[in-house]
């Protein structure tokens, strides 16, 4: 009974460090559900924090010489990730690191702002909350995945003498950091580079490929009228009751020949008769 009680005292109190972790993340995940959560602040500060991030990324920090910025991988960083592209690498290096901050973040703010103002406030709110929740469900269902994996293998720290537990705090305390890490910076990106369509342009064109499908169905069925025209000089009977030409009679082209060797004349024979 003393083993039996200490397993399950070790399994809640592994527990108890991801129920921490869960109400965490549902209450932030409620925040979204609610009508509470400022998304236009959340919004600018994920940018922010983005931006410092990639910058970091590159070498480029406050007080950092400008020598050591790699404005090319920045520049590959910000069209791979989220379709924004500088055409001015070179220029970047030169900038003061305020200056190419406010840059990078104006031009991302910018290119946000003019695709959502093809809707309304109430449906961009909708939106911006749907899309975090997306990324904050996926994310999480990741999170205890490798929490699982971790703690499958912990009970193997004793036997370095470490303390099993505190070792399993301190590892999924790592976890959940770069968790909340990756769901403000997948956040960010998702909302970037969502695209919405102008139901007006797709209607405009969609009219135009009408007409001129229209005009082309027209013009084809024009030529056949012509066709059957000429056809009809030769084979059809004519409104006065009139058979087709005869082979021996004259051709109706005019050309003084008979029919046969004119406009009736056939091909080569083929088969065993030719």
């Amino acid at each position: 009974e003393t083993l039996h009680f200490e397993s399950r005292k070790h399994l809640l109190e592994y527990d108890d460090v991801a129920n921490e972790q869960r109400k965490t993340i549902y209450n932030f995940r409620n925040e979204l559900l609610g009508q509470t959560l400022d998304m236009n602040k959340r919004v600018e500060e994920m940018r922010k924090e983005y931006v410092t991030n990639t910058l970091a990324t590159i070498g480029a920090y406050e007080g950092a010489p400008k020598e050591e910025r790699d404005t090319e991988r920045l520049v590959a960083i910000l069209k791979e990730e989220l379709n924004c592209e500088f055409y001015y690498a070179g220029s970047l290096k030169d900038l003061e690191f305020s200056e190419l901050f406010n840059s990078i973040a104006e031009r991302l703010k910018n290119d946000y702002e003019e695709k959502m103002s093809l809707v309304d406030s109430a449906q961009r709110n909708q939106i911006e909350r749907i899309l975090s929740l997306q990324v904050l469900d996926t994310a999480w269902r990741e999170h205890l995945y490798q929490m699982d994996i971790l703690k499958t293998g912990i009970g193997l720290r004793g036997y370095n003498q470490r303390d099993p537990l505190t070792e399993y705090k301190k590892e999924s305390y790592g976890l959940f950091l770069e968790l909340v890490r990756r769901i403000r910076s997948d956040g960010f990106k998702m909302l970037q580079l969502v695209q919405f369509r102008d139901n007006k342009a797709e209607e405009e064109r969609a009219a135009a490929m009408e007409k001129v499908l229209k005009e082309m169905e027209e013009s084809s069925t024009d030529d056949v009228s012509f066709k059957h025209g000429n056809e009809n000089l030769f084979h059809s009977e004519s409104k006065f009751g009139e058979k087709k030409v005869s082979r021996n009679d004259l051709c109706p082209c005019g050309s003084g020949k008979k029919y046969k060797f004119c406009h009736g004349k056939s091909g080569p024979k083929r088969g065993l008769l030719a």
